[in-house]
């Protein structure tokens, strides 16, 4: 059983489940009033119209909703699944930065403690053969520095938005949970694309910064951050790829995994930048505007900035600026040796990263006054 099944993860985890599992059936929750405009969202997310030539018979898409009890499926459904039900992924959630907290609380917490009870229904029905995976973030780690292990929770920490803290939150009562049922947590970085061709389902992150700069909506020409700074990002099918295989490694259940590249393996912002310029002036070589930014102190930026940045790019900048300024340590090592195993290897981070742009540029790129961000 599968929620967010729409979304950018859980639309690339969905096909890695029915290879994980070829015996299974698997059954999406997805907004909808309807079954047919439930199938019709998988669909149009998932895009690979031959996985449901081939496997849609595996498939069953429900109309629900995970912030209401029983998902928002009636008694005889809800029943039917609770019974049948041997492992259920929970990845729907509000993921926009931008959201106050009572909004990320909503699609965050409540919709987890709903989860939940539900998946104490599966407990109760399969007692010995029932499994909640819980897709969570590595930014439960807030404004924490130092070392950022798998097995800390709340050690005390603030946070940056009400993302962070909702999943903390959320997360918390996932860990609470294993005291009634097996709960193995995974916390992505940040996702970005597919890693062999650099498609992009959904835009975060410095790709947001590429999009606004290729449609000429904003000209970037100074950046509050650090040259320095390592930011984590990780492609989207090694996420995914993770999380099945973990999956079913015994061995693996009821822990949690840093789903991240780590500092040692993260490129410099400066290095994401070269990428980005580069990638830019090989479309448009001819374009004399394009130019690279300049670093600024974040206090610094705001001083020259007062009134005059466009509202597109600074609620980008008021978004992502604590990304851009300090490193995050996570500790992956062990996530990674133990994914080793089953032939999951994240690749070099400069081909990902080249490859993300050149999609973003491709799709997004129009002639107009820009520059690579």
């Amino acid at each position: 059983m599968l929620t967010g099944a729409t979304g950018a993860l859980g639309s690339e985890l969905l096909s890695r489940l029915l290879r994980r599992y070829p015996d299974s059936r698997l059954v999406a929750v997805v907004r909808g009033k309807s079954r047919q405009e439930a199938e019709a969202r998988l669909a149009q997310a998932v895009d690979d119209p031959a996985l449901f030539a081939v496997e849609g018979h595996r498939i069953e898409a429900l109309p629900g909703d995970v912030g209401k009890p029983l998902l928002g499926l009636d008694e005889e459904i809800a029943s039917r699944l609770a019974a049948t039900t041997g492992k259920l992924f929970h990845l729907a959630a509000n993921v926009r930065f931008s959201a106050s907290l009572p909004e990320s609380r909503a699609g965050n917490v409540d919709s987890t403690r709903m989860v939940l009870d539900f998946s104490r229904r599966c407990r109760d029905a399969n007692p010995d053969n029932f499994e909640l995976h819980y897709a969570s973030t590595a930014y439960v780690v807030g404004d924490r520095c130092g070392p950022l292990r798998e097995d800390e929770i709340n050690c005390g920490q603030g946070f940056w938005n009400a993302y962070e803290q909702s999943k903390l939150e959320a997360e918390e009562l996932a860990v609470a949970a294993r005291r009634e049922m097996q709960v193995t947590i995974y916390r992505p970085s940040q996702v970005i694309c597919l890693s062999a061709d650099g498609k992009v389902r959904k835009l975060f992150g410095f790709l947001e910064f590429m999009k606004l700069a290729c449609t000429g909506k904003a000209t970037i020409k100074i950046l509050p951050a650090r040259p320095d700074v390592r930011t984590d990002m990780v492609p989207i099918d090694y996420v995914c790829d993770a999380m099945a295989y973990l999956s079913g490694e015994p061995d693996a259940l009821g822990k949690t995994f840093l789903l991240a590249a780590g500092r040692e393996r993260s490129l410099r912002l400066d290095e994401v930048i070269d990428i980005a310029y580069r990638v830019v002036r090989e479309h448009a070589p001819d374009n004399d505007e394009i130019q690279k930014p300049a670093y600024l102190p974040p206090e610094t930026f705001d001083e020259l900035a007062h009134g005059g940045i466009h509202k597109s790019l600074g609620g980008l900048l008021g978004i992502y600026q604590t990304y851009l300024t300090y490193d995050r340590d996570f500790q992956v090592e062990e996530t990674m040796a133990r994914l080793a195993c089953g032939g999951i290897v994240l690749p070099p981070m400069a081909e990902v990263i080249r490859a993300s742009v050149q999609y973003v540029v491709r799709q997004h790129y129009k002639q107009a006054v820009m520059t690579a961000a």
